[in-house]
């Protein structure tokens, strides 16, 4: 299967403090990859990183063969990388339609923003049922779909998850990832994805990659990650 993201000994942090050391990392085209890790490991950092939300170090940043290091943010989502960040980012005061529309804003052709709509519709219903509403009388599991929708409508080949399902309901967790499979296997999009919640995410995921103080210190497929001493070690215990 072809890589579509090459990240090779990344360093970045926020000012004078660097978060990520030498991290190295390969996605293969239409996988969904876990980044798990103890609280500031450093997971929603290498997310922020490969969108130039962080301060660069050093290393290398290859997205479909081509070097994207450092790329603005305008850029990344025009060579078709997307990010979904962690809470609420809607519009509040803007309808559920205007919201989503809001994400194919750089795409002139008429015809095509309304079939990327439909799309979106097709496949998260709630959000057309209630698509003339205000962004904030939506609740906090659809306002997490209205962020994952907005995203798509950019028509992503690599898309940033950070916590899509945090402070959902166990039923709403089940089935924000059964939408996650859903992208992955009808949008044609590699996930990488930051959750807590990877119990249930190892079902559908295809690789799984820890951080431990800014390093990776494991990525392999999610069956050989989830019975590995280096899983039980981070999550049960601290590494020695």
């Amino acid at each position: 299967m072809k890589n579509i993201l090459d990240i090779k000994n990344l360093n970045t942090g926020y000012g004078e403090l660097q978060v990520l050391k030498n991290v190295t990392l390969l996605l293969e085209k239409g996988n969904i990859t876990i980044l798990m890790g103890p609280n500031g490991a450093g997971k929603s950092t290498l997310l922020k990183s490969i969108f130039s939300l962080t301060d660069y170090i050093g290393g290398h940043i290859t997205f479909e063969g081509e070097d994207i290091t450092n790329n603005k943010a305008h850029t990344l989502l025009k060579k078709g990388v997307a990010f979904v960040s962690q809470g609420k980012v809607n519009f509040g005061t803007l309808s559920v339609r205007d919201n989503i529309l809001l994400g194919a804003h750089r795409v002139t052709d008429k015809k095509e923003v309304q079939k990327r709509l439909e799309k979106m519709f097709l496949h998260f219903p709630v959000l057309k049922e209630k698509q003339k509403q205000y962004a904030f009388s939506l609740s906090g599991g659809e306002q997490q779909l209205l962020s994952i929708a907005r995203a798509l409508m950019s028509n992503p080949k690599l898309l940033l998850m950070d916590e899509p399902s945090l402070g959902l309901a166990p039923k709403l967790v089940k089935e924000m990832f059964e939408h996650i499979k859903n992208i992955r296997d009808n949008f044609n999009t590699t996930i990488l994805i930051v959750e807590h919640n990877i119990k249930s995410l190892f079902d559908i995921a295809d690789t799984a990659c820890i951080l431990v103080q800014g390093e990776v210190v494991v990525h392999d497929v999610c069956e050989k990650v989830k019975n590995s001493d280096i899983m039980k070690k981070v999550f049960v215990g601290s590494l020695e």
